[in-house]
């Protein structure tokens, strides 16, 4: 059993699946594969333990689909979680409801039920969260045999990962059997799940069905299918990589429900990359996985090739996701059709706005005006005065400010200041710190309100951020002994100047 249990550290330790620090949601249905996934965890996680910094927080989602046990699953899991004295979550949805709703299938629906409960209680914690699955290497080769059957071309065959997202997999390393022994060796009581025989999912019909076919062909069928993915993984991840960088020049904004992109940049890349780029967009707004066929694919292209003439081109996708062709702006969002056609009327301007010293000037796509002021005058003198004493007490009462209102460095940012909301990726060095930090942790560690966080002004140079408003002031523009010039930035309501 210790054999076990060193393969799944090792197997973590290589992929670096557990943080320093945070939490872990333990996704527990009280099967046999996540019971040996919290068991383990447990001994790993927590004081004086190999991960002391770790909390684990318990989830287990009733779908609906079992009524007579359901009660009792949730019964059990929670004396389960309270015996190992870790909190745990318990949440119902309604999968077959979702099912029809959405247009998916019972197990597609249940899924991405599962995954929009397990981020939803991520999003809760108080500190950063990953998210524990208890995928193991049976799973993986079903997986892969259910991706090829749909057609999931290059990243359908590279199957499971040991992470996704914020979603980690430490049990890829073992197969089901030796979960069952681990809980064996134990005394762990797996919860029977007779629904894993109904041979009318297509998962299950490959485990009981067409899999033994398989392997009375190939008795290595597994390790093949395996090898393989190892293969593939290799041209996944440099597709991945392109399209990472292609991403900050194609996306406009994006946020939690809509996501909007430039058609020229999309255009100009090779059309594999498209694609690719198209399924990374509509995971983002489905639970981590696209929901998108080839045949979605083309009538998008189809629809990117027509001339609007001025009109609103839409198309309707699966998962309540809808395209708009709005002029050169693409936008894709499961918003209803109201916010959606405001939302890109307000993303065709949302274009960084040169702000003069002194000046104002509107920010885009928000409420707010930006004002910059040269400091002078006896004012200026003060505050030298007291930079080259580094009196900051005084400093500050000369150049008292507040959340809306900052001083910066007029030399340090070496370019004209410009204004917007944040794109993704974009980065900044906190006042005090020593390096970047991502602005989306920043606003996430500030308990920013997802809604209020695309209409903060960020003001930014060629070289640098400059000031997150109302968030923090870059570091690189602070005022020093050296400062010579003062320039006060602030941001007001539009109305207050109206």
């Amino acid at each position: 059993m210790l054999e076990i249990v060193n393969r799944v550290i090792t197997y973590i330790e290589q992929h670096q699946l557990l943080p320093e620090h945070g939490t872990i949601v333990v996704a527990l249905s009280g099967g046999a594969d996540s019971l040996c996934l919290l068991h383990l965890l447990y001994s790993l996680c927590g004081p004086g333990k190999r991960y002391p910094s770790l909390q684990l927080h318990v989830a287990h989602l009733n779908h609906n689909l079992r009524f007579k046990t359901a009660s009792h699953d949730a019964i059990a899991v929670t004396r389960i979680a309270r015996s190992l004295h870790l909190p745990i979550t318990i949440g119902t949805v309604n999968v077959p409801a979702l099912a029809r709703n959405e247009r998916r299938s019972i197990e597609d629906a249940a899924r991405v039920a599962r995954y929009r409960f397990l981020h939803s209680i991520a999003q809760l914690q108080n500190q950063p969260a990953s998210i524990a699955v208890a995928h193991h290497h049976d799973d993986q080769v079903e997986t892969l045999i259910l991706h090829w059957l749909r057609g999931g071309g290059i990243t359908g065959t590279i199957g499971l990962q040991p992470e996704q997202q914020n979603i980690i997999r430490p049990l890829l390393a073992l197969t089901h059997a030796e979960t069952l022994a681990y809980c064996r060796y134990h005394s762990l009581q797996p919860l029977e799940d007779e629904s894993n025989n109904d041979t009318r999912f297509l998962r299950n019909h490959i485990r009981h069905d067409l899999l033994p076919l398989l392997e009375a062909i190939n008795p290595g069928i597994r390790a093949t299918l395996t090898r393989n993915a190892e293969v593939m993984q290799v041209d996944a991840a440099w597709i991945e990589a392109q399209i990472t960088n292609a991403w900050p020049t194609v996306i406009a904004t994006e946020q939690d429900k809509y996501i909007s992109l430039r058609r020229d940049a999309l255009l100009a890349l090779p059309l594999s990359l498209q694609r690719h780029l198209l399924r990374r967009l509509t995971a983002r707004l489905s639970t981590g996985q696209t929901p998108l066929e080839l045949r979605h694919y083309k009538l998008i292209e189809e629809l990117l090739q027509r001339e609007s003439n001025g009109e609103e081109l839409t198309l309707h996708l699966p998962a309540h996701i809808h395209m708009i062709c709005a002029g050169d702006i693409i936008v894709f969002t499961t918003h209803d059709n109201t916010t959606v056609t405001h939302s890109i009327h307000s993303s065709i301007g949302n274009n960084a706005a040169i702000l003069p010293i002194p000046g104002r000037i509107a920010v885009p796509g928000t409420a707010w005006l930006a004002i910059a002021e040269t400091i002078t005058g006896e004012q200026l003198q003060m505050a030298h005065k007291a930079l080259q004493c580094e009196d900051w007490s005084t400093l500050w009462r000369v150049l008292a400010s507040d959340r809306y209102e900052v001083y910066i460095d007029g030399d340090a940012s070496n370019s004209p200041v410009k204004v917007r909301t944040r794109h993704p990726g974009d980065r900044m060095q906190p006042l005090g710190m020593t390096r970047e930090k991502k602005i989306q942790d920043i606003l996430v560690d500030r308990h920013i309100p997802r809604d209020e966080r695309e209409h903060i002004p960020l003001f930014f140079s060629e070289a640098h951020c400059v000031w997150l408003a109302g968030i923090s002031l870059d570091h690189r523009v602070r005022l020093r002994s050296t400062t010579q010039t003062i320039v006060r930035l602030s941001i007001v309501p539009k109305e207050t100047l109206s």
